[in-house]
């Protein structure tokens, strides 16, 4: 299984598609997680079905605390010249923020409240603005871009995961 810096180095692949196109699979992301857990009880949100991972409120709540931070990061490149971007351990939020006791609901919307500011402010930015770079702690150099393409890929692989979850609880799609 691939460590945390691979799958964050893959997400970055850049994969020459227009910014546009870039903004339209981030705002989809919201959409895609609602999807992902439509109809699921309270304790089939809470179940874990595969072993030493997250229960599916945990992913969710994982994917819209990281997305706070990329979000931020974004501005952050976006507005100043090479910002220091700080890695984050989203796991230790996991327990230290009782995920699942989190109102799902709530973090939702402020995933799609958040994805809808974010993509708003990606179509007013220039063109030459998507290869701004910044310095992440411990992947080095970073552009616009691959941290959009992080943002999206990390919520799209969370996803296919709550998807595997669903299949092991019985659930049909």
């Amino acid at each position: 299984m691939a460590d945390d810096h691979t799958l964050a180095a893959e997400a970055q692949t850049d994969d020459s598609d227009l910014p546009s196109k870039f903004i339209e699979r981030y705002e989809r992301g919201a959409a895609l997680l609602r999807a992902a857990i439509a109809d699921m009880t309270p304790e089939q949100l809470r179940a874990r079905p595969v072993p030493g991972k997250m229960s599916t409120i945990e992913v969710a709540c994982h994917i819209v605390d990281a997305d706070q931070f990329m979000a931020d990061r974004m501005k952050r490149t976006i507005a100043t010249d090479r910002p220091l971007l700080m890695g984050v351990n989203g796991i230790a939020y996991l327990e230290a923020l009782d995920y699942a006791e989190r109102d799902l609901e709530l973090d939702l919307r402020l995933l799609e409240v958040t994805r809808e500011q974010m993509a708003a402010d990606l179509r007013r930015i220039s063109t030459d603005a998507w290869q701004r770079d910044a310095v992440h702690s411990e992947m080095g150099l970073v552009t616009l871009r691959q941290l959009i393409l992080h943002t999206i890929r990390h919520l799209e692989r969370h996803v296919v995961a709550i998807h595997e979850k669903r299949a092991l609880l019985g659930l049909d799609r």
